[in-house]
């Protein structure tokens, strides 16, 4: 296992805290219970070795399980992701000075009693976002343990020894910390990879059908909640299958992927493109009427059929384009995408049908009698 734990450039780093954030919040939601019984696990010890003040001792441990359980209880209620570390924070906080006080009122518990400190500390690794947040995270406990073992007036033995147990925990937990962070940024990666793979055509590297379908279902919803139109436009390529006749599926390719190129480049960074499929393309255009869908339609024709593509041999191809536009003050309806894409499907092929190479808005989704073909 490689053991990169450098950071990510921002976007991507801020993707990855945001990841291990959300996996924090499961955490404090299942493991909250098993915190409060390993803080006070070791009661029957503090009976062994000190029966006249194990009590005390252990009214200190339930103390610190009753923060440790709230806090459980605080997530699984507010479900407040941005949460999720300060509450993971407190019940770390809460678990090592349960304990550290309680060793304090046991005779000789910084002596014989620094195992259940260890084990308690040890369980930082899994609840930092990485090697940096752990640090932080032992920031309050440190100072919490100092300030306990100066009001306890241990003798200088017990201090010594506390110290070195301690320095060990943290070093150990320090490289669990840095072997958790490279394996938690390498599964982002492959996760990111994944993602990427399962939503990119192949072909064009452009969206796949599956993460256009995703982005029309957001928008759609968006469009309602906002009262704002949503327009799309469905892109074929004109004569394609007389490309692939006569220079080849290759060449044919080489022009998929030009025609995409050409097409992407003259919309809005806001505006969703890619291909639907076979030679089809797709753009999906939040907060735009028709009027406005129509001349980025005609934009994105014309810089296709303005120069051959820089293909071998260069190519002159054109498109037919089809636009429909979502009412902006309607609610959503169950397949209402799949309407809106029917409706800039017909208009498409009354382009073709009508000369092809233009685009042409909707009209009455029943009437389908474009033809279909190249």
């Amino acid at each position: 296992m490689s053991f990169d734990t450098k950071p990510f450039p921002p976007p991507i780093e801020a993707q990855f805290r945001a990841t291990r954030l959300a996996a924090l919040v499961d955490v404090n939601l299942t493991t909250y219970w098993l915190v409060a019984v390993l803080v006070m696990v070791f009661s029957w010890w503090d009976w062994f070795v000190d029966p006249v003040n194990w009590t005390s001792a252990l009214v200190i441990r339930s103390a610190g399980s009753l923060v440790i359980l709230g806090s459980g209880i605080v997530q699984r209620v507010t479900r407040r992701i941005e949460w999720a570390s300060a509450i993971a924070k407190t019940r770390y906080a809460a678990s090592v000075l349960a304990v550290a006080s309680a060793l304090a009122v046991l005779k000789d518990g910084y002596v014989v009693g620094l195992a259940g400190l260890v084990a308690v500390m040890l369980a930082g690794p899994y609840i930092a976002l990485d090697r940096r947040d752990l640090l932080k995270l032992n920031v309050v406990p440190l100072a919490g343990i100092a300030a306990i073992m100066y009001a306890a007036g241990l003798d200088r033995f017990a201090v010594v020894n506390a110290a070195i147990f301690i320095a060990m925990a943290i070093a150990i937990s320090l490289l669990l910390a840095r072997v958790f962070e490279a394996a938690n940024r390498r599964a982002f990666l492959l996760e990111q990879a994944l993602t990427r793979e399962a939503r990119t055509d192949a072909l064009t590297g452009l969206l796949n059908r599956r993460a256009l379908a995703e982005i029309a279902q957001r928008e759609l919803a968006r469009s309602a909640r906002r009262g704002a139109p949503l327009s799309v436009i469905l892109c074929d390529v004109d004569h394609f299958k007389s490309i692939n006749d006569r220079w080849g599926h290759a060449a044919g390719d080489r022009a998929i992927r030009a025609v995409g190129e050409r097409l992407h480049g003259e919309l809005r960074e806001s505006d969703a493109f890619g291909r639907w499929g076979g030679e089809e393309f797709l753009a999906i255009l939040p907060d735009t009427k028709l009027d406005d869908a129509l001349v980025l339609a005609e934009r994105m024709r014309r810089a296709l059929s303005a120069s051959p593509l820089p293909t071998d041999p260069p190519l002159a191809v054109t498109v037919s384009l089809g636009v429909a536009t979502r009412p902006d003050s309607a609610s959503t309806t169950p397949g209402e995408w799949d309407t809106l894409l029917g409706i800039a499907d017909e208009a498409m092929y009354r382009a073709k049908a009508e000369g092809r190479n233009r685009a042409l808005p909707a009209r009455d989704p029943k009437a389908r009698n474009g033809v279909r073909g190249n």
